[in-house]
């Protein structure tokens, strides 16, 4: 019987080992043909990632990446983090899939041993709620390229407190590690913010500084400063001027500011949906009104400032009042005069925290459910939140959005509007494009498409995407693009307020890169300032449209191309 009972799994860990099998079985038998966001990943940091792969520079130095007319290599992320060693181990669709599938099971251990930690014996009686709160966390449809750094804080939260209870050298060392999980410029900077807070407070409270903390604040921040040396090199001593000293971000009116923080609360943010407007929120506000009842009917005033409960609703509220004030320019400037370093920072990133907030929420609610004995419907509530976040299309949703698609194709006996992964990047058909034309590193544009798809199929770019770059090259390129910034002024304030996409746009407001199978354009004009591409040394344009004023641009249909496997078809113009 003692032999039996070691390969008895409980029914929750079964049921969070059978869903990542199932998912990871599902994606590894449709390879590259499954459906994959694409704003903000197929056409940046996938792409992105590919590039340091084929080129074999993940590890180098002074080096000039082929997008952009050559990026500095400094300007893309760290080789020194667990997200970029897939990258560098595996086939950049496959580290897709393996990040995908590693970032539920980080949730779930990091939350875990986090329980274990703060419910210490009664950690048992509560590891079902705690593993399944746990899953719902890890599989929200967070930022692909950064959602280690999401699904982790349980991870850096359980260092703290044990170095703070109970300092040795192994939690000092984890810590000093955690970096390779996070990232400085989304997490890092406010976990050091918020642990240089916790200081202060601790120390006015015990009237003694917490050494062990101050330890640890020195020994985190030289774990970012370190496995992110290419951030620090740049941030601190590169006197270049980029892209982000010349971006807008907006002056928002009262009413403006008040809706971005509604939204930010009842909906979140892009990049850090935490799926819970139409049942964790609901729960959570009906609750906090329930408790908060309670004490004041009871007259116990001093309940409600110190139930934790309470405390997670305030930091939900103060981080959608940051998102929301980040936009009103008086307040931003006054926070940038207040601390320096922060001018060009977006310290309204306070909001990522949210998610992890909700569902801390949630499980403080349904254990003490547990307590009052209601465990069938504690296990009904988070399964059924579990489904909500599963059965909702949010834009990185990538198991939703491939069985929504391949369930169309069945319906309807015909593939969706959308690309899958192999669709977007069409790998056979660059190849045999560049087959044909003998291509070796001429710098070219794509027109119709994003240029990821140009730099995925190693050809030299002069046009990208990077939030982070020179603006003298964003200049230099505004030159090429100036005749449709001319026309379309929506276009023009999206280049010169923001530039983060160098692309060629359309000379009406409509978007000519749409990733979709059937692109409608209603003008086929394509406008550019050919002198300046040619002095630019451009020489291909790659279009997904037949371009009407080829001539008048002295441009030369090299050829059209088309492949069975992919959806477009391709026009190649070189200048003349």
């Amino acid at each position: 019987m003692k032999f039996q009972k070691l390969f008895i799994i409980p029914w929750y860990y079964m049921l969070v080992f059978l869903f990542i099998a199932g998912e990871a079985a599902l994606f590894f038998i449709l390879g590259e043909d499954i459906y994959v966001s694409m704003h903000d990943n197929l056409d940046l940091h996938v792409a992105d990632y590919h590039i340091l792969s084929f080129t074999n520079t993940f590890f180098s130095h002074n080096v000039q990446l082929p997008l952009l007319n050559g990026i500095d290599r400094d300007y893309f992320a760290s080789e020194y983090s667990l997200y970029s060693l897939l990258y560098i181990l595996f086939p950049t669709a496959t580290a897709y899939v393996v990040g995908y599938l590693l970032k539920t099971v980080i949730a779930v251990i990091s939350c875990v041993l986090l329980a274990k930690d703060v419910l210490a014996d009664n950690y048992k009686q509560y590891a079902p709620v705690v593993v399944l709160c746990s899953f719902a966390y890890g599989i929200l449809p967070l930022y692909p390229t950064f959602s280690f750094p999401f699904v982790s804080l349980p991870f850096v939260i359980l260092l703290l407190r044990r170095i703070y209870k109970k300092p040795g050298v192994t939690a000092y060392f984890l810590l000093f590690l955690y970096p390779l999980l996070s990232y400085f410029t989304f997490f890092g900077f406010f976990i050091l913010a918020y642990l240089f807070l916790a200081i202060i407070l601790l120390w006015i409270k015990n009237k003694k500084l917490s050494l062990s903390l101050t330890g640890a604040f020195c020994v985190l921040f030289a774990g970012f400063a370190l496995w992110e040396y290419r951030l620090f090199g740049i941030m601190l001593f590169d006197t270049t001027p980029t892209i982000r000293e010349t971006m807008v971000q907006g002056n928002y009116n009262y009413a403006e500011i008040l809706s971005a923080i509604k939204e930010a609360f009842t909906i979140g943010v892009f990049h850090a949906e935490a799926v819970h407007t139409w049942f964790v929120l609901p729960i959570c506000i009906i609750y906090f009104l329930l408790l908060n009842y309670r004490y004041i009917k009871e007259r116990d005033y001093k309940g409600i400032w110190t139930d934790i409960f309470n405390w997670i609703i305030a930091f939900l509220v103060f981080n959608s009042i940051i998102y929301g004030l980040y936009y009103q320019e008086y307040f931003r400037s006054f926070i940038e005069m207040l601390i320096p370093p922060l001018k060009g920072f977006q310290f309204s990133r306070t909001v990522f925290f949210n998610p992890f907030l909700w569902y801390l929420a949630l499980f403080i609610i349904l254990k003490r459910l547990y307590d009052n004995h209601k465990q069938k419907t504690v296990h009904v509530i988070v399964l059924m939140s579990i489904a909500v976040i599963l059965l909702t299309g949010s834009k990185y949703n990538d198991l939703y959005h491939t069985a929504f698609n391949y369930a169309y194709r069945i319906i309807k006996q015909q593939p969706s509007n959308s690309l899958t992964y192999k669709e977007f990047y069409s790998e056979n058909l660059f190849h045999s494009i560049l087959s044909d034309i003998d291509y070796s590193g001429e710098k070219s544009v794509a027109y119709g498409m994003h240029p990821a798809v140009l730099e995925y199929n190693r050809i030299f770019t002069l046009d990208g995407c990077l939030s982070y770059y020179p603006q003298e090259y964003k200049e230099q390129f505004r030159e090429i693009i100036s005749p449709a910034l001319d026309r379309v002024e929506s276009f023009r304030i999206y280049y010169d307020h923001w530039g983060a996409r160098a692309y060629l746009f359309g000379g009406v407001d409509e978007n000519v890169y749409e990733p979709v199978r059937n692109l409608e354009i209603s003008d086929t004009n394509l406008y550019i300032n050919a002198d300046a591409f040619k002095k630019m040394e451009g020489k291909y344009i790659f279009s997904r449209i037949k371009i009407t004023n080829e001539d008048e641009l002295k441009l030369h249909l090299r050829g059209t191309y088309t492949d069975v496997s992919s959806p477009y078809t391709i026009y190649l113009y070189e200048a003349n």
